[in-house]
This record gives C-alpha cells, structure tokens and sequence, in this order.
C-alpha cells in the first residue's frame, strides 16, 4: 500500500483531471497513443525503479498465503501492468503530464524486479528494518512518543505561519494605475467589447458570486463593493460608488459615442491615467478581492492580451485578467507567484480553458479569499479551486515538476504533516490500553485536534474562511499514516476500541 501511494503521488501530481481537453494525436483515450516524450536510459531506469518497491509488496502478500512462486510471478507482472496503464490512462487528462506504452513496459519490468528481489535477498533487509522498528518502539515510552509528535506537530505549524504568509498581497505596488483593455503598453492592448467592471474588497460569498455572475442580484446588494463602471455612454467613465478615479479614453482614435458598451480596436484602453494607490490599499488591507468583468473578445487568435490590468504603466502588474486565445488566465502578485513563476507574464498558474469565443459575452468573476482563488463564468463556478497553500512555497523547493499546480502542492504539504503524525499516533495505539478511559481520550485527542488546529492557523494568518474539506483531509491523511504503521500488526488500531 506505501508503495502505490507513492506511484499515486508521484505520478498524478499535480492530482487534477481535466476531461475537457484530449489530445487529437490519440484517436482514443483507452489505446494510449505514441508518446512525444524522448525515454532515455536514465528514464527507462526510473520507471522501473518506481514499481520495485510496488513488486516487493505483491511477493510478500503472496508469501503469505501461500501462493507459489510462479503465480506470484504472473501476478506481479499483471498487476504491475495494470496499475501502470491506469496511471498512464489518467495521465492523458493531467496538464503537462505525458503517456505512452513505454512506460508500461517498464513499470511492468520493475513490478516483476521487485518480486524476484524479494524472493532473492528479502528477509536480508526485511529483518534489520523490523529490529529497528521493534528498538525504536521500546526505546520510546508512551510519553516520549507523545512528545516527540508535539515537537514534530510543533516544528511544521510553526513553519506554516510564515509559508501561509506569502499568499499576502502585501506585495503589491500602490503606483498601480487601473487600466481596461491593456496594462499601459501596446503590446497587450486587447481587442473586444466591455460592458461591466465591478472591484469589490473581499471574497464574494459563493451563492452570491452564482447569483451575480448570472445577473440575478444586483452588485450593490454585498457589501465590499469600492469600484463599479458601467461603459455606457461617452468617456470618461466614472465610478458609481464614487471611490475610484474615471476611466479615460486612451487612443489615437476618436472615442465611442453614447455607446451600451466599450469597444476597443487593440490600439486603445481605458485608464486611471495617474496611479490609484487608494484601491491598492484597500484590496491589500483586507487581502482580499472580487474583480468582475462582463465582456466579449473581438476574436480568439490573439494572445496575451489583457482585458483588465492593475498595474504601473510598464507591465508590471499587481492583478491582471488577460484572454490567450479562447483561454482566460488570471495573475495575482504575491510572493509566491513572483518566487515560483519569476514574476512571468506567461507563467500560466491560474487559468481557464475554453472561456471565451469571438463575439459572445461572458461574466466573469474571480474571487480571492487570501488562500483560495475560484473562478466563475456566466453564474457557474469552476469545479477547480486554486488553493495558495504553505505547501505552494515548499513543495516546489523539494520537487521539480513542470510547471506548478498550487492544489497539488496543498495535498502534498499536508501528506509531509499528517502522514508521519498519523504514524506516531499508530504506535501511541499500541501503547495505550483499550481499558484506560484516559488513553482512549489522549488517542481522540491526538486524532481530531491537530486538523483543526492547523486550520486555525492557517485560517488566520490568510484571513479565509474555515474550510471543512482542508480539515478532513488533514483527518484522512492521519488515519492513513496510522493504518500504515499498524497495517503489518496482528492488533490493530482498533484494539484502542474494545469494550472496557
């Protein structure tokens, strides 16, 4: 089991399918298709090393009842077949992320490594590794154990205070300026039709944010809301809630006349024309933001142009909505972004396929809790949640990947936590007695308060919401880790259960 969770993590990272983009070179999902990637030798090693671990388990599991070696073979080398060609399956809907047969090939050959290792020179490795867990477990007392979990619990929380801290948006420049239909500079000068810009100081609730992206409610019904422009009418536009500056015709051209909505050529934009810095402090006073945008792209065939940009007249930008191709991508500044992406335009971190075609108008809403980004189109939310986590600053110093999913990285950091946690509470199972109403305590108590303490924590150094899903799986991690260390014992955590 150890080792197909760590296939699972390895290879799925960053953990999302996206089933609305296939790849046209692969006729069917379920034939794979030709790889694109070059496998070396170094490559070709790797995949096979990956499944040895996952080999070894099938032996020892058919060791243990009894199967003969020649079975146990053809199940190894089966098994291994198929848990390869599921990831590889899965592989086809993951972004960045690449499948073929060959991977197969030599998942199956280290599958079937594994098992003859196993068989050669097992009992060789498995009897120290048993000894020093039997040593270890004798050596610390039930106390000793109790404190080493609130120092290691101890080590990570309190270096979650300061990782949770670079999701602040207190990065941001207050010489910005607004800018509709580019940043300040030709080159991303959009081209299309606007007919709304709503800014609002915080995240939106979410049945509102439905309600509002699907034009039921109206947007002065939430409180928060500090910047409301309709185009209607000749420039400039001014705020309806009287708190941030007009927007100003930026052309050579003449501007639009009694106009529903602003039309921009890729030559022209709105702008605040001097920076704003009251805005800016307000969003980073609150770290937070709901930015809304009622829109339509005059074609999908440019590329990197932005729709709305809070930025210095340079390009550097503190919030920018930008539309490549048919795609919405959104950036936020903060820390993470500029340590992990380097500050890029194209750094594609935060984006959504397929929003937009030529002509069609649609209502966006971004929603910024100080943690979690989420995405809204025509009144429906995005399944997807970006989560700028602890891990989304640690995870990448640890593992390289191609490009960053700041969900996976969650996933990942609260693993490296509550995985190991959840081991050292598996071995305070084994030392509590089942009898003592007070072990039963301490061992719920070990359970259940460390999630929910991580979650204050995090909840307030980010300022977002309690999140009832971050907590069970901080919960689901906890059991794993202490199921794995029991998983091998003749008496389980459950004993921790009996009647009294």
């Amino acid at each position: 089991m150890t080792s197909l969770i760590g296939i699972v993590c390895l290879t799925l990272f960053p953990f999302r399918l996206d089933f609305s983009e296939f790849h046209s070179l692969h006729r069917s999902p379920f034939l794979l298709g030709e790889s694109l990637k070059y496998v070396g030798r170094l490559d070709f090693f790797l995949n096979v090393l990956l499944f040895v671990p996952f080999g070894a388990g099938i032996a020892a599991q058919m060791r243990k009842r009894g199967v003969s070696r020649g079975a146990a073979l053809i199940v190894a080398l089966a098994a291994g077949a198929i848990t390869s060609y599921t990831v590889e399956f899965l592989q086809l809907f993951i972004p960045m992320r690449d499948s073929g047969w060959n991977d197969i090939i030599s998942n199956s050959m280290g599958s079937v490594a594994g098992l003859l290792l196993f068989e050669w020179c097992g009992e060789l490795f498995l009897k120290p590794v048993s000894r020093l867990e039997k040593t270890i477990e004798a050596w610390l007392s039930l106390w000793g154990t109790c404190a080493f979990l609130l120092v290691y619990l101890g080590f990570f929380f309190t270096l979650s205070v300061p990782l949770q801290q670079q999701t602040r948006l207190s990065d941001w420049d207050p010489a910005a300026s607004l800018f509709v239909g580019g940043d300040g500079t030709a080159a991303h000068a959009w081209k299309g039709q606007i007919a709304k810009l709503e800014i609002w100081n915080r995240a939106l609730p979410d049945e509102f944010a439905r309600k509002l992206a699907s034009g039921d409610v109206a947007p002065e019904s939430e409180t928060g809301l500090v910047a409301s422009y309709e185009f209607t009418g000749t420039p400039p536009y001014g705020d309806h809630q009287q708190f941030s500056s007009k927007l100003t015709w930026i052309s050579p051209s003449d501007p639009p006349r009694d106009s529903r909505e602003v039309k921009l050529d890729g030559n022209s934009w709105l702008s605040t024309v001097v920076p704003f810095p009251d805005l800016t402090r307000e969003l980073t006073r609150t770290n937070q933001f709901s930015i809304r945008a009622v829109c339509a792209p005059a074609d999908v065939a440019d590329f990197d142009r932005d729709i709305v940009s809070l930025s210095q007249s340079s390009g550097l930008a503190n919030l920018t909505l930008r539309q490549d191709g048919p795609d919405l991508f959104v950036w936020v500044r903060n820390q993470l972004t500029e340590k992990h992406t380097g500050g890029r335009r194209h750094a594609r971190d935060i984006y959504l396929s397929g929003v937009f075609a030529a002509g069609q108008l649609r209502d966006i809403l971004v929603s910024y809790d100080g943690s979690d980004v989420s995405l809204y189109v025509d009144g429906k939310k995005q399944p997807r949640v970006y989560s700028f986590s602890p891990g989304a600053a640690l995870v990448p110093m640890l593992v390289r990947f191609k490009g960053s999913d700041w969900g996976g990285d969650l996933i990942m950091y609260d693993a490296l936590i509550f995985v190991p946690a959840g081991m050292f509470l598996g071995m305070i199972c084994r030392k509590v007695s089942g009898r003592d109403p007070a072990g039963r305590f301490l061992w719920l108590l070990g359970f259940l308060l460390p999630s929910a303490l991580y979650e204050f924590i995090l909840v307030w150094v980010s300022g977002r919401a309690v999140s009832l899903w971050q907590i069970g799986l901080c919960l689901s991690l906890t059991f794993l880790g202490a199921w794995l260390f029991n998983a091998d014992q003749s008496c389980p955590v459950r004993s921790v259960h009996q009647p009294g």
